[in-house]
């Protein structure tokens, strides 16, 4: 049986590429399985190439390439070429990670065994050290291991083919300036009554990025967050609802920050608060109708 990998190459992450390739190398995989990796990779950027046959010569993958597609548009040929193929898995995964060597297996005997069509799991991070790690942690999802969940991220996805190929659902390219468009993506298929679950044993590791363990870029990032979430409520409740919704998000995450704020008894509570005030911001933002001229 067949599963397809899909992995969308960026060129800022070339360097993260060689350990991401290695980690594929170590995976677990069962025998009635066929395992295909497919890069998404812009046609000028032929190095990737280079390395992905130097590394993966034991492996089966393809190619997909294209002329200097934004995320969204990366992950839809993705789909496009799902549709066009007859496969009983698939999944995400980003460029820049380490995957646990039993990943795809627990993946596979988790989504057989459970009533779900969609898994996502844990994204921890590299990071200089113990502080930066719980910042991370305050943005990344944890949920109990077999929880019902409403989206997933493409750093860790895996999903039965016949949900893309029954629906013809894409990445919302309206979000390729402020990100979520995976969040958004998983939401509507929940909508569309998939049941997604979250697989704690099948984890990935983003690798150290040095120019992000800054409070300057924790802050933009939760703003984003905002931002776009108030987008993605509008986008699967409808305007009306959504705008409520995204009120009263507004309202909660003012009134969380205050508390945090006043009963903080660790840097976590003191970070928390500033980061649930970045992300009524970015509401507020959103709501005003401002847009972004580029990726923020």
């Amino acid at each position: 049986m067949k599963i397809y990998i899909g992995i969308c190459l960026s060129k800022n992450n070339y360097k993260f590429l060689h350990k991401f390739l290695n980690s594929i190398t170590k995976l677990y995989k069962f025998n009635n399985y066929n395992t295909k990796y497919v890069f998404i990779v812009e046609k000028k950027n032929f190095k990737f190439k280079d390395l992905i046959i130097k590394l993966l010569k034991s492996e089966d993958y393809e190619f997909i390439w294209h002329n200097n597609s934004n995320i969204p548009q990366s992950r839809n040929l993705f789909l496009k070429f799902i549709r066009k193929r007859k496969s009983m898995y698939s999944g995400f995964l980003d460029d820049d990670c380490t995957i646990n060597k039993n990943w795809l297996v627990n993946m596979i005997k988790f989504i057989k065994h459970s009533k779900s069509d969609i898994l996502g799991g844990e994204q921890n991070h590299e990071a200089k050290n113990n502080f930066y790690k719980k910042l991370f942690n305050l943005l990344e999802p944890n949920y109990k291991h077999g929880q019902r969940v409403k989206w997933i991220a493409t750093n860790n996805a895996f999903f039965k083919s016949r949900v893309i190929k029954c629906t013809s659902l894409v990445f919302d390219n309206y979000l390729k300036k402020i990100g979520g468009s995976d969040q958004l993506f998983f939401k509507e298929l929940v909508k569309l009554n998939f049941v997604c679950k979250w697989n704690s044993l099948s984890k990935v590791k983003e690798s150290r990025h040095i120019d992000r363990e800054k409070i300057k870029w924790f802050l933009k990032r939760n703003f984003r967050y905002g931002y776009s979430g108030n987008y993605i409520d509008k986008k699967v409740y409808g305007s009306a609802k959504g705008i409520l919704i995204g009120i009263f998000k507004i309202l909660y995450q003012l009134i969380i920050s205050l508390l945090s704020t006043a009963l903080f008894f660790n840097s976590k509570y003191f970070f928390n608060s500033i980061f649930l005030i970045s992300r009524l911001l970015g509401r507020i933002f959103a709501i005003s109708g401002y847009k972004f001229k580029k990726y923020i």
